[in-house]
């Protein structure tokens, strides 16, 4: 888990994560521009520190934020799309993978419909290998329909890589899910407050440490003439150590080498410290050691969890009478 320097190797992953200023933009004629300054923004990055496998830009780095409603609908894209081709042929020209936070995908019910609010994994192929949608936009005010899922994505060199955005990463059942899927690196993608930004650091240290995963968390960064955004991008170890940071300045860059087989090793050889297998083999040495099964217990014995498949509006409902709304 080195810091950044000019050397790779197979078992290292280099990954760079951009605190890039919130843009305000207004037109599809002004997206697709800021899509070539970003590619842009590739190349220069690539050239400089050509060891890059994986680059990470923010949430809403692509769009801004769209305030205005109409604007909103105006400039929602399709994907694959205009503004998925400059990237890709970025990624291709470099040949380095990029994460990529779109802002607002076309719903399929469009206009009736509100878009989604998209990021995309493209290989240095230019090929998109994962589109992910938002699935817990911010319940009060932002103007997006929610995904469905977490996926998993084998990214450069086989390392298994998950997508999320902004307010998805203050749920650790959103990081749980991604690594059980079998992530290894979760990419957060992210347009956070200021207020917030000690808070989102210390998320990232501890959902690396509670998933058994490298967290690279990229964040936009300045003001776009409504809010202040934290910047923060930020690279965690698997084991909860920060291993590059940045603060609040436009345009910060960090890096580091994520190694594979250590990380993988730990998964196997240091159970211990692994919470996902301990939280599918509770007791184990307890009940190994009375002979009732050597594997532990493996059935859930969280209520909420149980009731929210069960009975989402029971669980719903719950919700609003511990939170008095």
């Amino acid at each position: 888990m080195s810091l950044e320097t000019v050397a790779s190797n197979p078992d290292t992953v280099s990954v760079a994560v951009v605190n890039h200023p919130m843009t305000r933009l207004h037109s599809r004629a002004e997206v697709l521009a800021n899509c070539y300054r970003i590619g842009h923004l590739v190349d220069g990055l690539k050239t400089g520190h050509p060891e890059l496998d994986l680059i990470v830009m923010p949430e809403y780095s692509t769009t801004g934020v769209m305030y205005d409603e109409t604007e909103l609908y105006s400039t929602a894209m399709v994907i694959p799309g205009e503004e998925t081709e400059v990237f890709a042929a970025a990624c291709r020209r470099n040949r380095v993978w990029g994460a990529f936070a779109l802002g607002g995908e076309r719903h399929e019910g469009h206009p009736l419909r509100p878009p989604y609010n998209t990021a995309v994994l493209i290989n240095d192929d230019g090929e998109i290998v994962q589109r992910y949608r938002k699935i817990a936009p911010a319940a009060a005010g932002e103007l997006s329909w929610p995904g469905e899922a977490t996926y998993v994505s084998a990214g450069p060199k086989g390392l298994q890589i998950s997508l999320l955005l902004g307010e998805d990463g203050n749920f650790p059942e959103l990081w749980r899910d991604c690594a059980m899927r079998g992530a290894e690196l979760v990419v957060r993608c992210m347009a956070l407050r200021s207020c917030d930004a000690e808070q989102q650091i210390g998320m990232a240290k501890t959902m690396a440490w509670a998933n058994n995963v490298y967290v690279a968390a990229a964040g936009a960064t300045g003001f776009d003439g409504l809010h202040a955004y934290s910047g923060r991008s930020a690279l965690v170890g698997w084991d909860g150590r920060l291993l590059g940071e940045c603060g609040a300045e436009q345009g910060g860059l960090s890096f580091a080498h994520l190694s594979i087989g250590t990380l993988r090793d730990a998964r196997r050889y240091e159970r211990a410290r692994n919470p996902l297998y301990n939280l599918l083999h509770r007791g184990e040495a307890g009940l190994g050691k009375v002979g009732v099964g050597v594997r532990g217990l493996a059935e859930c014995p969280l209520d909420f969890y149980r009731t929210w498949v069960t009975d989402a509006i029971k669980a719903q409902e719950k919700v609003h009478e511990i939170s008095d709304v």
